[in-house]
């Protein structure tokens, strides 16, 4: 929201007659909200009094007197948010304005997702319920106010008056189960009976001379449906189908009986949450806002050639004539894509050939515009998104009965949350990995995708219960084998960061070495000493405490002393003494061969004492190159690693703007990379070893694929060797793309 947009917002003053609804809504949720409050105590009472553990009891007590302490302020944050909204009403958005991607897109943990779903269930049931009264105040409310009033954003609507109420209580440590429930008496204390504030709502506004003559409109629209559908008022919320809605909508279903899990997120979580939830309503209000108002307009466009011209030809089919139609022709769609995403025979070719048989019906021009979407939507979805053929026709097939269920359900578009919308992002989000062809029978994720379709086809079309259920049992599904993968990969990580902290710690001890060997005649002990026992000192105090450590710093003051003193020859057994009780020591903490500890510490003091001959005391005609190399000779057999490992391939220049984008790789993106021979395969980042920056790529199931250091990372991004995918929100990203060209399309025309 801009500056302009805030001061807008805080300087709107309500029309009288919003006033008043938003005076009277206050009255009526008071009542109500002190009604559930009420029942708090002898709720959580009863389920501490049924709990199968004290600890279950435990976290029902607490609840019990939690909510008791936090009564008023709970009711002060929800009239807080509510007034907001009222406000937010004053806030005009050009509906034609292109719709703008999100800034960001967060991955919803499961604990959330099911707190989204049950407050999406009451949503649903209460919006299917008072459908007329609150297309009819969508109405009224937009003809007084600069925004656009949809079921997003009105203030006396199922999905403010919840949403406002989640805000709420974010702040509060609620465990899950505790939550639900409490959701659980806000719906039966409050919205079961907001259909008669909805009611009285509208005739008050028509009293005041709001739009008095808006239900004989409508009325009157309705009349010659049976010839020809007219538009509807541009401010209602248009079905996406125009279909006729289940006169039985689904009850809410009781979540408080999932299992309680055993973590708990932090105060900070949850007060970024309630943030970000607002957030969410406020600024993306206004890009859904666009997007639903675009829907509507094309939803009563349809494709070039079939907008109503011709409509006395044939008796149009539409609503649940159409849903029944539709269904039966499940077997023959699946038929059509079970070999590969066939994009040019599309699901509005096939219903087109069978009306054509039928030679009675016909589809008009919203249902038309309807098929086309979703054929649209689907296609995109494969594209952009699935690689594997498999998949891409198992998603193929979920067409029909989402455009069965869109037939039946209006807020399959109206809501981003719909569980229907949430089953296709999981999904498509699931397929991501899949590049090569799949044994279905074989793979658990594959062989749940492919069963989606048969379930959603054998449910009523708007069952938001089973459309729950599935949804969940998808995501637990999925959630096993992620699992599964990520304790694959944390092994992987893990072996590989050993390794890098192994080959850095060799890496070092030869730095170390080489650097006092450099130009020097040594003795033999000496560089006996170095290359067979100090330099496990070394390596195992790199290893195990770091190059920032006093023992690895002490070790090699100790090796400098002794070199220090094997220079001046001869020395004071009062000075070699200390030095070699250190080794000594050292040598011990390593498990060093005690023979060949006394073999070499018996050297030394021969040396000091001067009583080694010339022939063994030094190590005549060495250079200083030859001995370096016998060094690093020896030292690969003495210690572990591989130096060599931890070496960059040899890159061209790479723009710094690519480095940053490999530094925003983020563990658990996916990629896709392609090889010299131009072949394609998605990987997913594991993980980043550091200190040297190396990037660990694994397939779906975990085992590596690749390892790139991170200038190779940022030189094939700029190549486009190496492309990031999308992983979130995916079908709801094509949808907006789809209506995008829809539009553009439409102005061509």
């Amino acid at each position: 929201m801009t500056d302009v947009d805030k001061l807008s917002v805080a300087l709107f003053r309500l029309p009288r007659p919003l006033l008043a609804l938003k005076g009277r809504i206050h009255t009526f949720l008071s009542s109500r909200l002190n009604n559930m409050f009420d029942q708090v105590d002898d709720t959580f009472f009863d389920l501490a009094d049924r709990a199968d553990n004290n600890r279950q009891q435990t976290m029902y007590f607490d609840a019990m007197r939690l909510i008791r302490m936090e009564r008023k302020n709970i009711e002060h944050n929800f009239f807080g948010v509510l007034t907001q909204s009222f406000q937010q009403l004053g806030q005009y958005h050009d509906p034609e304005l292109p719709s703008q991607e999100p800034e960001g897109l967060e991955v919803v943990e499961n604990e959330q997702l099911e707190e989204i779903i049950a407050l999406d269930t009451m949503v649903f049931r209460v919006s299917e319920l008072c459908k007329p009264e609150l297309e009819a105040l969508n109405t009224r409310l937009s003809s007084m106010v600069p925004a656009s009033v949809t079921l997003k954003n009105n203030p006396v609507g199922p999905e403010v008056i919840c949403e406002s109420f989640n805000e709420a209580v974010a702040h509060l440590e609620l465990k899950l189960p505790v939550k639900l429930v409490l959701f659980k008496l806000f719906d039966r204390q409050v919205m079961v009976s907001l259909k008669d504030f909805l009611v009285e709502g509208n005739k008050r506004l028509s009293d005041m001379g709001v739009l008095p003559d808006l239900e004989q409109l409508r009325k009157a629209r309705a009349e010659p449906r049976q010839q020809e559908k007219p538009p509807a008022p541009p401010s209602e919320l248009t079905s996406a189908a125009g279909a006729t809605h289940s006169s039985s909508p689904p009850a809410s279903g009781e979540a408080a009986g999932r299992p309680d899990p055993d973590s708990r997120a932090t105060d900070s979580r949850r007060q970024a949450g309630a943030g970000q939830a607002k957030k969410r309503r406020q600024d993306d209000g206004q890009r859904y806002g666009q997007l639903l108002s675009q829907l509507k307009n094309l939803l009563h466009w349809g494709p070039s050639g079939a907008s109503g011209s011709d409509a006395g030809m044939h008796q149009r089919i539409e609503g649940d004539e159409l849903v029944s139609m539709v269904g039966n022709l499940q077997q023959d769609w699946s038929n059509a894509v079970s070999t590969e995403a066939d994009d040019s025979e599309g699901l509005l070719q096939l219903i087109d050939d069978h009306l054509e048989q039928q030679g009675e019906a016909r589809l008009d021009g919203t249902e038309r515009g309807l098929v086309d979407l979703l054929d649209r939507l689907f296609v995109r979805v494969n594209h952009q998104t699935i690689a594997c053929a498999q998949l891409a026709a198992e998603l193929r097939k979920l067409e029909l009965p989402i455009l069965q269920l869109a037939l039946k359900d209006s807020t399959f578009f109206d809501r981003e949350k719909h569980p229907a919308r949430r089953l296709l992002n999981e999904i498509a989000e699931a397929s991501i990995g899949y590049t090569e062809k799949v044994d279905v029978d074989e793979d658990p994720v594959a062989r749940a995708i492919s069963g989606v379709a048969d379930e959603l086809a054998g449910q009523p079309p708007g069952d938001h219960t089973a459309l729950t259920q599935l949804l969940l049992n998808f995501i637990d599904l999925v959630d096993k084998e992620r699992r599964r993968v990520a304790v694959l990969e944390q092994r992987l990580m893990e072996e590989a960061t050993a390794t890098e902290k192994v080959n850095h710690a060799h890496q070092a001890v030869v730095r170390v070495l080489m650097e006092r060997v450099k130009g020097k005649t040594l003795p033999r002990f000496v560089v006996s000493f170095a290359e067979d026992a100090w330099c496990k000192v070394l390596f195992l105090n790199h290893l195990r405490s770091g190059e920032d450590s006093e023992e690895w710093h002490g070790s090699i003051r100790v090796l400098d002393r002794l070199l220090e003193l094997v220079a001046q020859g001869q020395a004071d057994a009062g000075v070699v003494a200390p030095v070699l009780t250190t080794i000594k020591e050292s040598l011990e903490n390593v498990s060093y061969d005690a023979y060949d500890m006394g073999r070499l510490l018996g050297a030394m003091e021969q040396y000091f004492r001067g009583e080694l001959s010339s022939e063994e005391n030094l190590r005549q005609g060495v250079s200083a190159s030859p001995l370096q190399s016998v060094l690093v000779d020896a030292l690969r057999t003495n210690i572990p690693g591989n130096p060599a490992a931890l070496e960059e391939d040899s890159v061209g220049s790479v723009d710094e703007q690519y480095l940053r984008r490999a530094d925003s790789l983020t563990r658990g993106a996916w990629v896709e990379m392609t090889d010299d021979s131009a072949d394609k395969r998605r990987c997913k980042l594991a993980g980043v070893v550091l200190p040297s920056g190396k990037f660990i790529f694994v397939n779906r199931q975990g085992a590596k694929v690749s390892e790139k250091h991170r200038n190779r990372v940022a030189m094939d991004l700029q190549s486009e060797k190496l492309r990031p995918l999308e992983k979130n929100q995916l079908f709801d990203r094509a949808l907006e793309g789809v209506v995008g060209e829809m539009c553009q399309s439409k102005s061509v025309h």
